[in-house]
Order: C-alpha cells, then structure tokens, then sequence
C-alpha cells in the first residue's frame, strides 16, 4: 500500500510540473522515474530496460528516416503541389493530411512510425503557408491514433477479434462471439467522426502559437545545404518508401526502420553527425520517463486498483448504454496512466468477468474498452505519440489536455451509442 501511494503521488506531481511548464518535460520525467527507482517503486533494471525497448529504437532510428526524406526535394515537391491544390487553405491542407495518415493507419502497424512519417511533410507545409505547427500537429497525432485499423479485415489486426474470443472463452462467457467485422461496425463510424473533429474542431482548442520551444527536423541546418545528387536523391526516396513497404508487411518495425537510418547514412543522403543530430534525444528521453512511470503504475497495482474501484461501480447499473460509456471511461482514464495496449490487457478480462457476473452481453464493453485505449492523448503516457507530438508542436501538458478531451468525450459517447445499440447488454 505504501508503494502504491506513493507511486500516485509521484504520479501526481509529475503531471502536476508538466503543467506548470518550468523545467524541461525530458527532466521532470526523468527526475521522476529516478524518485520512483530509489523509492523501490520500480527496480533499477527494469527502468534500464526501457531505455532499449523496440518502441525507443524504431522512434530514434525514424526521426532519422524522417530526416533523410526531409533531405531531399521530395517535401518541398508536396508542398508546393498542397499548397497548389488546396488554394492555401489551412483546413483543406490539415485535411489532406489528415486522411493521409488515416489512410496509411489502415497498414503501417506502428502508430508511432506512422506519426514520424507524416509529421515533416506537415511541418514543411506550415512553413510555406506560414501557419503555426500548433495548429497541425495534434490533430494528425489523433488521426495517428485514433483512426488507425479502423477497418480491422485490411489491417495488421485483422485476427484481433480471435483473441478477444480466447479471453471470452478463458473466461467462462460461452453465449456469444465476435466476427471480424464486429469491431469495425464500431470504430470505423466512429474513426469518420474523429477525422472530422481533427479537421474542424481540434484547431479552434490549439495555441496559435507553440508554448515552448519546437523540436522540428525543419529547422535544422540540413535543409539549408545543397541539393543532392541524382543518385543519393533517388536513394532518399526509395529508402522512404521501402521503410513504408515493410512496416505495411508488418516485419519488425525498429529492424525495417533502423535498416533504413543505417542505409541513408552510408549512402550519404545524411552524414553521421546529422543523423546523430535528428535522433530527437529530448524526445526520446520523455518517452521513457513515462514508460517508468506507467509500468511503476502497473508493478506497484495503482492503475489496477483505481481501475478495480471504477468498475465495481458498474455492478449497480442496470441501463446498458451507461455501462458501455461507464467502462469506456474507466479504460480512457487507465490511458492516461498505462500505455493502451497495457490497458486492454489489464481490462479485457476484468470486463468479462464484470459483464458475466451482471448477466449482460460482455462484447460491446470490451469494444468500448478497445476504443478508450485509442482515444486517450491528454497525457504523455497513453502511447509515444502523444510526447513527439508535444515536441514538434511545442504544446505543453494544459494544451493537449484542452484540444484532447472533446475528442475523447465525443468517441465515448457515440461510441456507446454505437456499441450497445449493436450489442445490446441485457
């Protein structure tokens, strides 16, 4: 118990310094996690451990393919055809990136990698249109997150729902299944009304102009060299398009991109103090002091336990639709805290039982409790997004809380609607 409060106050205290915004994020986080070691919350080793995770090496070693592409001609081309196409319209262009990204969601199984590919292309458009990347970047992080394998029979998890139906069957609910397109008959209505949200409404929540200073490849002095020659400009692109391929061909998404940085630093689209250069390290050192504290949250059972206390709530409900919302938030809120995948892990069978016990059909729940973990971006810890999305839009902790919580709210609810209208609970 000691541990565990503890662990929340930690917890508390560093959100409550991301707020106020007085110390580099990479060093609260850190500070934190360093607190959390010596409090014996999380064990040295395994907070050494994230350091090395695949996540961190796909993000660093993708910030250089980012680079490389951001090297060549090929942003400033798209750019300037955007830019042509759309009249200079903010929203117009905002859109076409956002149903970019929504449209690769849909294959590259890294929602992370998927985020570094679109960010430069968006960044390089506000510098020619002269708007503020405050305005773009979160919006394309939810689109990222939010609205990827919103269509799961074309997606990399396009046999999640056999393992909803193994923890259904493990966990003693026998009279009903899902198909493949059960939760797409949820997410995908769902995912339209986000990008929409992302397109209209997220930028009208967002600071004109960044909080603090932005982490961009834009800005860095690779842009300003000469362009490449022929055969190294061909490489830059090929070597895009191939990192693309085979994350889309779902191989393991940190060899594919750390190919990829290795082969444009030898081939000479970047030299190796560029590379070094645009790894982001700020960016990275953010992420794992959040990853120390979502898994100190987990080890020391604090999530689990403020997830247990919410659900047991659910017992006295007897309408289904506010049991749907009523798990939909239990599980957003555990976002925020955990990793999402962690929180489908830790929820799923909590939820089966919790139905099977009310005698309620547990299936829209546990969609709903999939959708919480794609809806929740209000803190760094929900998914990797969230801090390279705060370094390249320069938002601090009370920005992204103000332009994420109306998307996050709106998805519960229709997606409630949606869910128990589809699955009814009783």
């Amino acid at each position: 118990m000691a541990t565990t409060t503890l662990c929340l106050a930690v917890f508390a205290a560093m959100v409550f310094l991301f707020f106020l915004n007085k110390f580099p994020m990479w060093a609260t986080a850190m500070g934190c996690a360093l607190i959390l070691v010596v409090t014996g919350c999380i064990d040295g080793k395994s907070a050494l451990a994230s350091f090395g995770s695949s996540t961190v090496i796909t993000m660093a070693s993708m910030f250089v393919v980012a680079a490389g592409l951001s090297r060549t001609q090929m942003v400033n081309h798209i750019s300037r055809l955007l830019l042509k196409v759309t009249g200079g319209s903010f929203t117009k262009v905002l859109a076409a990136y956002v149903l970019i990204t929504v449209l690769l969601g849909q294959f590259v199984p890294s929602i992370v990698a998927l985020f570094a590919l679109v960010y430069p292309l968006a960044n390089s458009m506000c510098k020619e249109m002269h708007i503020s990347p405050s305005k773009m970047m979160y919006p394309l992080a939810i689109a990222s997150v939010s609205c990827s394998f919103i269509i799961e029979p074309i997606g990399p998890y396009a046999a999640w729902y056999v393992t909803l139906n193994g923890y259904l069957e493990n966990y003693g609910w026998t009279a009903s299944k899902l198909t493949i397109w059960s939760e797409t008959a949820v997410l995908l209505p769902v995912g339209i009304m986000t990008m929409l949200l992302a397109i209209f409404v997220v930028p009208k929540f967002l600071p004109e102009k960044p909080d603090m200073d932005i982490v961009s490849i834009s800005d860095r002095e690779i842009k300003q060299k000469e362009p490449l020659s022929p055969i190294r400009e061909f490489l830059g692109y090929a070597v895009f398009i191939a990192v693309i391929i085979g994350l889309m061909a779902e191989l393991p998404s940190w060899q594919v991109t750390t190919a990829g940085a290795v082969i444009l630093v030898i081939a000479g689209v970047l030299s190796g103090r560029e590379a070094i250069e645009n790894l982001n390290m700020d960016t990275i050192i953010l992420y794992v002091g959040v990853v120390i504290m979502g898994n100190a949250l987990g080890n020391t059972g604090a999530a689990e336990s403020i997830g247990n206390g919410l659900a047991s709530v659910l017992g006295q409900i007897g309408n289904g639709y506010v049991i749907g919302f009523a798990i939909y938030v239990v599980a957003y809120l555990m976002t925020s805290f955990l990793y999402n995948r962690a929180v489908t892990t830790v929820l799923q069978p909590l939820v089966i039982m919790t139905c099977a016990n009310m005698g309620c059909d547990p299936r829209g729940p546990m969609i709903l409790c999939s959708l919480a973990s794609m809806s929740s971006l209000i803190t760094p810890m929900s998914t990797a997004v969230v801090p390279m999305a705060m370094s390249v839009g320069g938002y601090n902790q009370k920005s992204i809380l103000k332009a994420g919580w109306v998307t996050g709210l709106l998805r519960g609810i229709v997606g409630a609607l949606i869910a128990m209208t589809i699955f009814p609970a009783f």
